[in-house]
């Protein structure tokens, strides 16, 4: 069975979304839930992020380098936005996590 797949690419950004026809009814409730618990958790984060980019900035401004750590931190959120708006969007049922696994220490 073949599936159409888009791919969107940037020199330093990509994305990859599958066709799926299948989609799980129960699926759309749960998406509703945790849309909104996902959404407040990444709301936060996004608050953090916000003044890390600021920092970052500043950081950038002085050194003339990007700090490792705040740009991994900034890119786990933008990509945790990404996830989450893909999943609201219902172009995708695979569940973003709450809280990311690659989230920096």
């Amino acid at each position: 069975m073949f599936f159409e797949c888009e791919v969107i690419e940037m020199k330093t950004v990509d994305a990859k979304i599958s066709f799926v026809p299948r989609s799980h009814r129960i699926e759309l409730i749960v998406r509703i839930i945790w849309g909104i618990v996902a959404g407040i958790v990444l709301g936060i984060f996004s608050i953090v992020a916000s003044v890390i980019w600021f920092v970052q900035l500043l950081y950038i401004i002085v050194t003339g380098y990007r700090h490792k750590g705040m740009q991994s931190f900034i890119k786990t959120v933008a990509i945790q936005h990404f996830r989450l708006s893909a999943y609201l969007s219902l172009l995708t049922d695979e569940r973003p996590p709450i809280i990311p696994e690659s989230m920096p220490a």
